[in-house]
């Protein structure tokens, strides 16, 4: 028997190779694409497909993922530029924020603003704030999406406010801190302005009937139709309401005439000793020695010495009213540093205290608890303290004093 020639092995053989390579090559080709994609599903955003040495058919579809790589990482950068810019600002405003996940409680994020109140680090979740405050806890609980409450947690009231938003990773709650007294202030702001339109109202309604008065006086005098007691009675009424007109001008004036302060490094046992001085006469007749504590006898404030001494004036004229009746009266002027760094003056009375209900008020434009009071001595010290981007707190006990103290902000 005669053997043929085997011509079908080597094509055999060569074919086999050529199978042989095409799976190596698409088994790199599927690696490369799901290292890739895996990348891309991680978010990292380091890696590319080799797009030089590929062949045609797949040169473009690897192009056009290494463009959808880089429009992902600009967009994550883009979106961390965002997130970082927002922490930011949020850090530095004064108004506390928080967010937490409705079904497992968990916190997402708190600012500085409200570390600082709730005086902690940091929580994971709200089960951290009911161990500190469980009254704070129940309230934050019970604060619906668009409501606003206020909590007051100590001497400080807060506006809690809330709001809500969804994600892919389930719905968040987000609670904003605003401390009572920064929403007063701006509200008192534009008290002052309608105010100041109703007494420009109220002048005009009382020159208005006394130009006419003047008038009708001035012809009869020129005519002599009147006769002197009508004259006589008729500029009594005149100066009768000029002088109360010039009383109430002069009142309210007040409220307007400061808009702008005068800054200077100034010393504040120099205002305290010059106030001091004003006041030394009614102190000794009423046997009164004022302690005074400044540790730092070179304690600056950058102030305004006209506005600050008014304010104090103010101060010290409230804690000798409160003191009238004290058998055994007491007063305190003390000045230093705070926590923050911040100077700190401080004029405390053992007198017998303001309510709380009347804490909040005591502050509005007009409002007052003395007889003869014209109710706008602390609305004026706080609209001073206002223009030196400082603050007036108080803190008071029924039976134990008074306590008003003076923010600066730090130099």
């Amino acid at each position: 028997m005669t053997r043929q020639p085997v011509y079908w092995l080597p094509a055999l053989l060569v074919g086999g190779g050529q199978v042989g390579e095409l799976m190596y090559y698409l088994n790199r080709q599927n690696r490369e694409l799901t290292d890739f994609l895996d990348a891309l599903r991680c978010q990292d955003f380091s890696s590319n497909l080799s797009a030089i040495h590929a062949p045609t058919s797949v040169r473009q579809a690897r192009q056009l993922l290494n463009q959808i790589n880089q429009t992902f990482s600009a967009l994550t950068r883009e979106k961390e530029a965002q997130h970082l810019y927002l922490q930011n600002v949020l850090a530095l405003v004064n108004t506390g924020i928080l967010s937490y996940r409705d079904d497992d409680l968990t916190v997402g994020w708190m600012n500085e603003s409200l570390k600082r109140f709730l005086q902690v680090p940091y929580v994971k979740t709200l089960e951290g704030v009911r161990r500190r405050n469980p009254a704070l806890h129940a309230q934050l609980l019970s604060l619906r999406p668009g409501e606003n409450k206020v909590f007051k947690m100590g001497a400080q009231a807060v506006l809690l406010s809330a709001t809500a938003f969804t994600d892919e990773t389930g719905r968040w709650r987000l609670i904003a801190f605003q401390p009572m007294s920064e929403a007063l202030e701006a509200n008192e702001a534009l008290a002052y302005q309608k105010i100041l339109r109703v007494l420009n109202h109220e002048i005009m309604n009382s020159i208005a009937p006394i130009a006419s008065l003047a008038e009708t006086l001035h012809q009869r005098l020129h005519t002599e139709q009147g006769t002197v007691d009508e004259l006589r009675t008729g500029i009594g009424i005149i100066r009768a309401r000029s002088e109360g007109l010039l009383q109430f001008s002069q009142t309210y004036r007040n409220l307007s005439k400061f808009s702008a302060a005068s800054l200077q490094p100034v010393r504040i046992i120099d205002l305290i000793e010059a106030v001091l001085t004003l006041f030394d006469p009614t102190l000794t007749q009423r046997g009164i020695d004022p302690d005074v504590i400044v540790p730092d006898m070179d304690l600056i404030v950058l102030a305004d010495p006209v506005l600050i001494e008014q304010v104090l004036i103010n101060l010290l004229t409230n804690a000798l009213d409160a003191l009238r009746n004290q058998p055994t009266p007491t007063l305190a002027i003390t000045a230093a540093r705070n926590d923050d760094n911040r100077p700190l003056v401080s004029v405390t009375d053992n007198g017998p205290g303001i309510p709380d209900d009347l804490i909040d008020e005591i502050f509005i434009p007009f409002f007052t608890t003395k007889q003869h009071g014209s109710g706008i001595g602390l609305s004026l010290s706080r609209q001073i303290m206002q223009l030196h981007r400082g603050s007036i707190q108080l803190q008071s006990t029924i039976g134990q004093g008074s306590t008003f103290s003076l923010l600066f902000s730090a130099v």
